[in-house]
């Protein structure tokens, strides 16, 4: 075992001049020794820099050449997905056409028939019934006497229509009485009648 000397910390005008010398040298060799040791390590790490720097590029240009290989190779193959999936598309509309105008012909002609249909028999089910109407004496005697009136004065326009009629019929024979009346001398009562 080593057995360290303690150091005995001096200050301003303790130290002698020698001591001070000492002290200075010191210090240089030391600042001499870690500079060499920082120059060291500054060349290491330059080192360890520039195999990391052409590390990073050499991968950087392996893995660009590998992805312009794969791209080679998909491209064709791209292609070829592409004009699959076109032939599929295809197949499937020639196959599916038919079949969807079948199964529309099939719900226009029976299918949809049958389901409006069986609406209607539910709508009559659900409909609540008609209530009946009831109506008063008041009501019945009203339009009673509305039909009676109404009869009335179609039979009097009735009447009114053949007495005009039987008048124009009976109008020339009555001028011809009338004519001869005048002749005679008959009074102005009659004449008055028949204008």
């Amino acid at each position: 075992m080593s057995s360290k000397k303690p150091q005995v910390k001096l200050s301003g005008s303790q130290l002698t001049r020698a001591q001070k010398r000492a002290m200075r040298s010191a210090r240089q060799l030391r600042l001499s020794e870690l500079s060499r040791a920082q120059k060291r390590a500054m060349m290491s790490a330059q080192r360890t820099a520039q195999r990391t720097a052409q590390g990073a590029q050499s991968a950087a240009t392996t893995a660009q050449t590998a992805a312009q290989r794969t791209a080679e190779k998909l491209g064709p193959t791209a292609g070829q997905a592409r004009d699959v999936a076109s032939t599929g598309v295809y197949n499937a509309r020639v196959w599916g056409a038919p079949r969807l105008d079948r199964a529309g012909a099939y719900i226009e002609k029976e299918l949809a028939p049958r389901v409006g249909a069986m609406m209607r028999r539910t709508a009559k089910r659900l409909e609540p019934p008609q209530p009946k109407r009831r109506r008063g004496m008041a009501t019945t005697l009203l339009l009673a006497g509305g039909a009676l009136g109404a009869a009335g004065a179609i039979a009097t326009r009735h009447n009114v229509a053949r007495r005009q009629a039987e008048e124009s019929a009976s109008a020339p024979s009555e001028r011809l009485s009338s004519v001869s009346d005048s002749e005679s001398g008959s009074s102005g009562s009659d004449r008055a009648r028949t204008s």
